[in-house]
């Protein structure tokens, strides 16, 4: 009987931490998940921004058809130095879900933030997402890289 009982408490327990929203931005024919602690703040054309319990996660569209995977990169390393970046933990180029992109993640004081270049090889519209929480938060990294990995095209 206890084994069931702390059996159901961790499958219980688990569905509860791993709580998603579904968001679907139908503008940019793009979806996504966020845990749901997490808050709408703006949703509009120029830019999708909520806040969760720690986190705050924004996507900013942009419009370049002429873009490629050795840009988003360049790109992605541009807007991290431009951050002025007190050290940088990862740089990698990536395939998800369709798109194509570059990604990178830094420190800037206590806060960790991921940055990550999408292109939309079937439009024009490219995508910049931005996730940033307390660097010591080891919760918030796995949930960061789910946000990153739940990024779709319709």
């Amino acid at each position: 009987m206890k084994t069931w009982i702390f059996l159901f408490f961790v499958l219980f327990s688990g569905s509860i931490l791993n709580a998603q929203q579904q968001y679907t931005w139908e503008e940019y024919g793009i979806s996504f998940s966020l845990a749901d602690d997490f808050s709408e703040v703006i949703n509009n054309a120029e830019e999708f921004s909520a806040v969760g319990d720690g986190m705050e996660m924004s996507i900013i569209p942009f419009l370049d058809e002429t873009i490629d995977n050795n840009d988003i990169t360049g790109y992605v390393m541009a807007v991290a130095a431009s951050l002025e970046l007190d050290r940088i933990d990862d740089v990698n180029v990536l395939k998800l879900n369709g798109f194509k992109g570059g990604y990178a993640e830094g420190v800037s004081g206590n806060e960790k933030i991921f940055l990550m270049g999408l292109i939309d090889p079937d439009s024009d519209t490219n995508f910049f997402v931005i996730i940033t929480f307390l660097d010591n938060d080891v919760n918030a990294i796995d949930e960061a890289v789910n946000i990153c990995k739940s990024f779709r095209r319709m």
